[in-house]
């Protein structure tokens, strides 16, 4: 990482003063990560700029040319955008150019938060849809306590299950994006910037908060889905484009396997692991969304997105099936709409709306509630996604 951002990073932090020493354990660790977020927010703009000036504009585009096809839909054309003309307008730096634009991520080693749950943790959060904040992430607390993590900022935040990991992606041009650590006591300074594609492509954090999947630009040229490791420092090509894992955006619990296109379920070196050819029908039949996979593979939710346009990644699991048979099967827990994330041991986190009103669930391998929450009303509606669920 270049010298002149460690510099940076450290003056921002010298300049906050520290908590008094008198203060509640937890205010101060709250009061920490505060801190920590305002750092890394003023740095990723920086870290960005910074890494471009290093890599020149090969590869890059100006956002506001056209964006190009969508690469589920090879029939759609547009004009040729000639790339040597592109501009570098924020849009962070490629993998392929860090070694040669000065950009390290260290090793981080694991995150160490995944675990078995037999009740819900104190601190969730969650991606809110809101009139007034727009997209954002919130912290709610057990003791009904909410706080908003990137609400009114430049940036937004895409955390990892673990609430410490996460990745910050500039909200002007939503392609510059950066990793970054918040919680109250890491001790990363740093932040290693790259370029995410902001409509096509989602990204998607492991559930062991250990990986990364995302994809570049797909106006860049012969741009690349990716495997982030901070555990190891590393990025590692998963799939080019229209090659099998092109645009992946879910992974298996285990962290170890990736779902793509629907039928593939993908080694973490682009191989194939397995077909699910009872859901290839689907394909041609049904206007879903992959919406989570269980960790064996074999159960699936599917957001049933009708005749909406737009969205490229399924939320809600408005159909729920066998894998092995394709026939649809019944949620343990009943709602208008209902938000899944699988964990690696057969339990569920089911997020789920009725009305105004919302409740989080944890269910366990056999399909039985052994804990639940009411979200509090002022954001229950609008809380669409758990992100946080494995809080570090």
């Amino acid at each position: 990482m270049p010298e002149s951002i460690r510099s940076l990073l450290h003056d921002i932090a010298d300049e906050g003063s520290a908590p008094s020493r008198d203060l509640a354990a937890g205010a101060y660790r709250r009061a920490r990560a505060i801190t920590r977020r305002r750092i890394a927010i003023g740095a990723v703009g920086v870290v960005t700029a910074l890494a471009l000036a290093g890599a020149g504009t090969a590869g890059l585009l100006d956002r506001g040319e056209d964006r190009g096809p969508s690469p589920a839909d090879p029939t759609t054309e547009s004009e040729d955008v000639d790339e040597s003309e592109a501009v570098a307008f924020g849009c962070g730096v490629r993998p392929q150019d860090w070694a040669d634009s000065g950009v390290d991520l260290p090793e981080r080693g694991e995150s160490g938060t995944e675990r078995e749950l037999d009740e819900l943790p104190f601190n969730l959060d969650y991606r809110v849809a809101h009139d007034e904040f727009g997209v954002t992430t919130w912290r709610f607390s057990q003791a009904g306590e909410i706080e908003g993590l990137d609400d009114g900022d430049d940036v937004a935040l895409h955390m990892a299950p673990d609430g410490n990991r996460a990745v910050m992606v500039d909200r002007s041009d939503g392609c510059g994006a950066a990793y970054v650590e918040i919680g109250a006591d890491t001790d990363y300074d740093s932040a290693a910037a790259f370029s995410v594609e902001p409509v096509h492509c989602p990204m998607a954090w492991s559930p062991d908060s250990d990986k990364l999947l995302f994809t570049e630009p797909v106006a860049f040229e012969e741009p690349k889905t990716y495997v982030l490791d901070p555990v190891t420092g590393e990025a590692t090509v998963l799939a080019e484009m229209e090659g099998d894992g092109f645009c992946a955006g879910e992974w298996l619990a285990d962290g170890e396997r990736i779902w793509a296109d629907r039928t593939t379920i993908l080694n973490l070196d682009g191989t194939v692991d397995r077909e699910l050819p009872a859901l290839e029908a689907s394909l041609e039949t049904e206007d879903w969304l992959d919406a989570g996979i269980s960790a064996d593979g074999g159960e699936a939710c599917f957001d049933e997105v009708g005749e909406e346009a737009g969205d490229t990644t399924g939320r809600y699991c408005d159909v729920y099936v066998d894998t092995a048979t394709g026939e649809e099967l019944e949620l343990p827990v009943g709602g208008e709409d209902r938000h899944v994330v699988f964990l690696y041991d057969g339990s569920m986190l089911i997020l789920s709306h009725e009305g105004e009103a919302a409740t989080q669930y944890l269910v366990d391998p056999e399909g039985e509630v052994i804990d639940q929450r009411d979200l509090p009303a002022d954001l229950a509606a609008d809380a669409e996604e758990l992100v946080t669920y494995y809080p570090w």
